[in-house]
């Protein structure tokens, strides 16, 4: 049975205020819900501008509905305002229109187009379950994103489809380039044609990656979903607890860690070394040993420095030789450095 889901809102736009008693802010619903209801019926055949999406196709049973409104049958033609969210049933298709743009519908899939990140200039998509392709012309600027419940894509101008369903999301290209950002992990990924980028973060934190050859990953801030989510593991569930988590991350300096150590023995001879040791990030570690000694004088110098990622695990080594005369000295020091995610 076909259960139709709530509508899809950002977090900000949860705003209503229970000033007036129970009976007029009933009948204020009602009266809401007959204008927009009818507004709808109305977009149908009314004016379009070329900024609107356009219901293009519909098939099978497709449902359009805004917060305190019940739900519409979407038809052809119909004007898709900000604010609205898409249901399709089981074995049934939609596509929307803008101009040359277009986005296909998959079945059992549920999204909004969000009221405060779409304007003129700008397309987002709040995407909760199914499958979207998206088919949008190429412009100088990014214009168009989609937002899951676990990553996010944003794009100049391309053909890709995401999949999201209760546990993962993933992103396939066909055309152009799309940036995918991954919420739990920060990861971040410029994905090319036949490529894709997927994540589970109940599963495993981070990106994965395919294509041949498969698209690079750079570390960026973890950061929440844009809408109202179930809660997921390793996501943070508002801004807050992202600023939290990068906080938690962050040490002395911007991904690198410095570490310095001296030590001196005895002799004339000066050894210097300097080792750079990466940990899953970068991590820089300088280690100088001075030794005094006529012969064969060695120094050593450990370094660690946290390397930037979540676990803050870096490791530098430096060895300096130094030959003289005669006579052994050895110096030996350690130092540990912070770094930032």
């Amino acid at each position: 049975m076909f259960i139709f889901a709530k509508p899809i809102v950002k977090n900000a736009e949860l705003s209503v205020s229970y000033g007036a008693g129970r009976s007029v802010a009933v009948l204020c619903r009602y009266v809401l819900a007959a204008i927009v209801s009818l507004t709808l019926l109305l977009s149908v055949c009314g004016p379009v501008s070329a900024a609107d999406w356009v219901f293009a196709r519909v098939s099978g049973t497709v449902y359009v509905v805004a917060p305190g409104v019940k739900a519409q049958r979407a038809q052809k033609g119909m004007v898709l305002s900000p604010g609205y969210t898409i249901a399709t049933k089981s074995g049934s298709r939609a596509m929307l229109a803008r101009g040359k743009e277009t986005i296909m519908v998959g079945p059992k899939t549920t999204f909004a187009l969000s009221k405060y990140r779409t304007n003129a200039r700008w397309t987002t998509l709040l995407q909760k379950t199914g499958k979207l392709v998206v088919d949008v012309e190429k412009k100088a600027n990014p214009h168009f994103s989609v937002e899951t419940p676990f990553l996010a894509a944003v794009v100049k101008g391309t053909r890709f489809s995401v999949n999201v369903d209760t546990r993962s999301a993933s992103v396939n290209v066909e055309r152009g380039l799309v940036e995918v950002d991954d919420f739990a992990s920060g990861d971040i990924a410029h994905v090319g044609p036949g490529q894709a980028a997927s994540t589970s973060p109940g599963n495993k934190v981070g990106l994965s990656v395919t294509g041949s050859p498969a698209p690079s990953v750079r570390s960026g801030p973890v950061r929440a979903p844009a809408f109202v989510t179930p809660a997921t593991k390793n996501v943070p569930a508002n801004a807050a607890a992202a600023a939290a988590a990068n906080a938690a991350s962050h040490g002395n300096g911007n991904g690198v860690g410095n570490g310095n150590s001296n030590g001196n023995g005895n002799g004339n001879g000066n050894g210097n070394g300097n080792g750079n040791g990466n940990g899953n990030g970068n991590g820089n570690g300088n280690g100088n040993g001075n030794g005094n000694g006529n012969s064969n004088g060695n120094s050593n110098g450990n370094s660690n420095g946290n390397s930037g990622n979540a676990n803050g695990n870096g490791n530098g080594n430096s060895n300096g030789n130094a030959n003289k005369d005669t006579g052994p000295g050895n110096g030996n020091g350690n130092g540990n450095g912070n770094g930032e995610r």
